[in-house]
């Protein structure tokens, strides 16, 4: 399989946190354990309901289980704008194991990447499906070191054993789901015993692109619009820092100044967790 690496140097990956709304800060819980295998095809009939937990921010629900070998991710909302801005804005989910709410020295992928191009605010949700068309890629921050980013289309399998997918369910409800093996993020544990340890898991949903919805597309830091540019600062929103860097998606937390842009603000959601033991 091809995949395109990234390299970024001579910066520290650090997140522009401009106009984000504030973290939502979350109490220490363990994940729930499942015996079952998670299949990751955006359908959530293997998860149990209700979700574990609420965002009431951006009215999302959602879950995270763990077994000996991997960290399964659900998240579902059927709220349209919360939809949109994961669609056109795009949604990185960051982990840190030292569970501090901060991606600096975490490891992130990014799905969507805001590359589904923006659409009109009276377009049917049923579009949906013409939007899952346009998922093309997906990106891996900082899993290998010293290469930044590695970059990857939507589909495609990686040599981390990373795997996400997205689909709306009938009720129009937008189903993520993400595996992620814990050899991935503690790749140092050649012991293999996870149980017990403390991680925070971040969402971090951009800002709904400028010129979405007919808003202004001046004002926005970064520009609108997906794909990748070569800029100033690293990542949606920004890794901060000087030099070369890269842009991904709509390149601003916090988006731009037009009235559908404030009406579609990023924001942060942590969540710390400790990894269940067989049988919890």
């Amino acid at each position: 399989m091809k995949k395109l690496l990234v390299i970024v140097a001579g910066f520290p990956l650090m997140w522009g946190c401009r106009s984000t709304r504030a973290d939502q800060q979350t109490a220490q819980q363990t994940t729930q354990w499942t015996d079952n295998a998670i299949v990751v095809d955006g359908n959530n009939s293997d998860w149990t309901k209700p979700l574990v937990y609420y965002a009431k921010s951006e009215k999302l629900n959602y879950s995270i289980l763990n077994d000996t070998a991997s960290l399964y991710i659900l998240l579902s909302t059927q709220e349209e704008q919360t939809q949109q801005k994961i669609l056109h804005g795009g949604l990185t989910v960051w982990i840190n194991t030292t569970a501090e709410k901060s991606e600096e020295n975490a490891v992130g992928v990014s799905f969507p990447t805001g590359s589904v191009s923006p659409r009109r605010r009276n377009d049917p949700v049923g579009g949906s499906q013409s939007n899952l068309r346009e998922l093309r890629d997906y990106y891996l921050l900082g899993f290998d070191k010293g290469q930044g980013m590695q970059a990857y289309k939507y589909g495609e399998t990686n040599d981390r054993g990373i795997e996400v997918s997205l689909n709306f369910d009938a009720a129009g409800a937008m189903i993520y789901e993400a595996k992620i093996p814990l050899q991935a993020i503690y790749a140092r544990n050649n012991a293999h015993n996870y149980a017990g340890r403390n991680l925070s898991v971040g969402f971090f949903i951009e800002a709904l692109p400028p010129g979405y919805g007919g808003a202004s597309s001046g004002g926005g830091r970064g520009g609108g619009g997906g794909g990748i540019s070569i800029g100033g600062g690293f990542g949606m929103g920004g890794f901060g820092g000087s030099g070369l860097g890269i842009g991904i998606g709509s390149g601003a937390l916090g988006g731009g100044r037009g009235g559908a842009a404030k009406a579609g603000k990023g924001s942060k959601i942590w969540q710390d967790i400790t990894l269940a033991k067989p049988g919890r």
